[in-house]
């Protein structure tokens, strides 16, 4: 289990605030001082959640207090409960790092689904806050019209043949894996800055020749 040492180790690596962890993590910034500082008792969970906060950042915890930098890590989110999480990551990033996210074989009904109508309003609200820091792209099947993220995102379509229920999406320097299959539902994140970035050549090939852009 993380360490109050490696807490403090980890958000210098990172160089971020309390403030910005405990926000991530909705908790209050003092709480999060006095757990960094061992002067407060922590459940488990709490512990879990901060240290999967800064795994997914790119950082590894090893043994004596130790941190470093994980060459490469792959992040798991299972089902309802988590997919939100991953939404979070997605605007983090946006919000952090900005840069192109692209979204290849959208399919809004799969979305709404596991985020719910609400925790999907917010999530557009909060991505349109930061639009002029990234750009986001998505492809979806050819007569999609449900368009549920056009108010920050341009659309495309894509040839029906072309198009299944696994959606990619690379954003910052990571790359995921997306498996629709309502509660059993499963995204996999890859943190690899290379096969985010040679996703992003074969999605933009795809976007300049074979997309569909929609009036």
């Amino acid at each position: 289990m993380i360490t109050p040492t490696q807490m403090r180790a980890a958000r210098a690596m990172l160089d971020v605030s309390q403030g910005h962890v405990a926000q991530y993590l909705g908790i209050a910034a003092n709480t999060l001082s006095k757990i960094e500082s061992g002067q407060s008792d922590v459940s488990g969970t709490r512990l879990t959640d901060i240290q999967r906060f800064y795994e997914r950042e790119g950082v590894e915890f090893t043994e004596n207090d130790g941190v470093r930098w994980a060459k490469e890590t792959i992040q798991v989110y299972d089902g309802k409960d988590d997919f939100m999480s991953f939404m979070d990551d997605i605007y983090n990033t946006a919000k952090e790092v900005g840069g192109e996210f692209c979204l290849f074989n959208a399919r809004p009904d799969n979305w709404i689904e596991l985020m719910g109508k609400e925790n999907h309003r917010m999530h557009a609200q909060r991505m349109s806050l930061v639009g002029d820091n990234v750009n986001v792209k998505i492809t979806a099947k050819k007569g999609e019209l449900n368009l549920i993220s056009k108010g920050f995102a341009e659309y495309r379509w894509v040839p029906e043949k072309l198009f299944n229920e696994k959606s990619f999406y690379a954003y910052g320097d990571k790359l995921a894996f997306l498996n629709f299959d309502g509660e059993n539902s499963r995204v996999l994140v890859l943190s690899n800055k290379e096969f985010s970035n040679g996703f992003r050549v074969l999605f933009n090939v795809a976007w300049d020749t074979i997309a569909e852009k929609i009036d």
